[in-house]
């Protein structure tokens, strides 16, 4: 019993020495003179990816496929409804085996219609996330290069911030610029 009591403070012993020795001294670190000071620019990220050309054409792209498959949605709920009330018609002159057969074949239905729809979806958002990480990537690029211009070394977002300076503002010539260079931006969906 006692060697494992001495085991045990032996290795919690250890385990104290090698925090201590792993934990940095910041009191006898040197003071370092060739830290510069911040210059700092900021950006309003929100905006660009809402005004930004690309970002509006894949907005409009985004809705008007969109519309399509409610359009598409829509007229598969329109053939569900119908195939239901034939089912209530039919209810009180088929047999229970061919109602229940009827029934089952009504409830696949249904389940395929909720999968299209899911997958849709699916496919849609993807879609949009893909696009609008292109403009966000070439946006990111864009606002590095002005900072290099600018002799900035740290960049914040506008939305942190109650009041900023115009000066540090970029945004404006960071919208030029991902207008002139991603005029556009294509939503890619996959055939189904």
């Amino acid at each position: 019993m006692q060697f494992s009591k001495l085991r045990a403070l032996v290795a919690a012993g250890a385990v104290m020495a090698g925090v201590a020795m792993a934990t940095p001294s910041f009191a006898q670190d040197k003071p370092t003179d060739n830290l510069k000071a911040p210059v700092i620019a900021v950006v309003d990220v929100q905006k660009i990816m809402q005004e930004s050309n690309a970002s509006k054409g894949v907005s409009k792209s985004f809705e008007s496929l969109r519309e399509t498959y409610q359009k598409e949605i829509a007229s598969l709920e329109d053939k569900l409804r119908k195939s239901e009330e034939e089912l209530r018609k039919q209810q009180t002159v088929l047999a229970p085996d061919a109602l229940a057969n009827k029934r089952r074949d009504f409830e696949k239905q249904v389940g395929e219609v909720q999968k299209t729809v899911q997958s849709r979806k699916r496919v849609l958002e993807n879609a949009l996330n893909e696009a609008m990480a292109v403009v966000h990537k070439n946006m990111v690029e864009i606002v590095a290069d002005v900072a290099r211009e600018r002799g900035a070394n740290l960049v914040l977002a506008r939305q942190q911030f109650v009041l900023v300076d115009t000066q540090l503002d970029v945004t404006d010539v960071v919208l030029e610029r991902v207008n002139k260079k991603l005029p556009q931006v294509a939503l890619t969906v996959p055939k189904q």
